[in-house]
């Protein structure tokens, strides 16, 4: 497959990438290996879920960037990840 450099500088424009990486001393990473393989999903589908449910319990949306109070929404966020 060819590659071309402006084809992708237009499609990286389109898309919003994220990434998570585990080590393989993390057992974070074989658990969420395992959660995938049992229940079949992606882990694109799993990740976007995951955000999406922390987004929406924090009635956080686009139209409320500018209003939102980015202190609550981290003590929200600590709270949330107590397994840290």
């Amino acid at each position: 497959m060819a590659y071309y450099k402006e084809s992708q500088k237009k499609y990286k424009e389109k898309v919003r990438q994220y990434k998570v990486q585990y080590g393989l001393q993390d057992q974070d990473g074989e658990r969420i290996k395992a959660y995938l393989e049992q229940t079949g999903q992606s882990a694109n589908s799993y990740i976007k879920a995951l955000i999406k449910a922390d987004l929406d319990a924090k009635g956080f949306n686009v139209d409320s960037v500018t209003t939102t109070d980015m202190k609550s929404l981290e003590s929200n966020n600590d709270a949330d990840n107590t397994w840290n």
